[in-house]
């Protein structure tokens, strides 16, 4: 996987990001949300493009909402 940098505000300097996750900001733009590997503190890094990570907040809505068990036994 490659490393991701974004800058931290707390120290003041770019910094690689820990377990990078797409998401789906409310203008429909994409960021890859995460960690700072120095401090701890939620890293934004905006993408515009959807990234090609694994698991976006996209995909998962998509499952949760296809993949439901019905009364009748039946995935609806």
């Amino acid at each position: 996987m490659t490393t991701i940098e974004a800058y931290d505000m707390k120290i003041r300097k770019k910094v690689t990001m820990k377990n990078p996750k797409p998401y789906l900001m409310k203008n429909g733009s994409w960021a890859l949300k995460g960690t700072s590997s120095a401090t701890g503190i939620t890293l934004f890094k905006i993408v515009g493009k959807k990234p090609s990570l694994s698991h976006s907040k996209l995909d998962y809505l998509k499952n949760m909402f296809t993949s439901r068990k019905c009364e009748c036994d039946k995935f609806c």
